[in-house]
C-alpha cells in the first residue's frame, strides 16, 4: 500500500510542475506578444489588413492581465492564451513583411582586390566616371 502512496505523491507533484511550466510559458507568450505589439509602427498594422494597433495592444495586454490574475488553466485565461497566439501565428508574420530591410554595409565588388581605398589593378566597377 505504500508504494500506491508514493505514486499517487508524485504524480500530484509532476503535475503540479507541469501545470506551474504551462502557467510560466503562458505569461512569457503574452509578454512575448505585447513586446513585440510595441514595436511595430501603427501604419504596418493597417498595411497589413489586420486590426488596429490599439486593438492588438489591448487584446494582448488583457489577454496576459488574466493570466496572471485568473491562470491559464481558467475559461478566461485560456481565451487570453488563444488571444496571445493568434496574434503571433497570424498578425506577426503578415508584418514581418512591412519591417524595414536591413542591407550589409560592406559589400564587396569583384576586382577590388579585398582592399577598401581600391585597388592597384585599375579602375573597378566603383569608378562610374564618363567615358567608361
Amino acid at each position: 500500500m505504500d508504494i500506491l502512496v508514493l505514486i499517487a505523491y508524485y504524480l500530484a507533484q509532476a503535475v503540479f510542475w507541469i501545470w506551474r511550466l504551462a502557467q510560466l510559458t503562458a505569461v512569457v507568450l503574452g509578454a512575448w506578444a505585447l513586446i513585440d505589439t510595441l514595436t511595430h509602427d501603427a501604419a504596418h498594422f493597417v498595411a497589413a489588413g489586420k486590426r488596429t494597433k490599439g486593438f492588438w495592444l489591448g487584446a494582448n495586454a488583457a489577454g496576459i492581465a488574466v493570466v496572471l490574475l485568473m491562470g491559464a488553466n481558467s475559461m478566461l485565461g485560456l481565451l487570453g492564451v488563444v488571444a496571445n497566439s493568434v496574434y503571433l501565428a497570424d498578425v506577426r508574420p503578415a508584418l514581418k513583411y512591412y519591417s524595414p530591410v536591413r542591407v550589409r554595409s560592406n559589400i564587396r565588388f569583384p576586382g577590388n582586390g579585398g582592399s577598401r581605398g581600391g585597388s592597384s589593378r585599375g579602375p573597378g566597377p566603383r569608378d562610374w566616371t564618363p567615358g567608361r
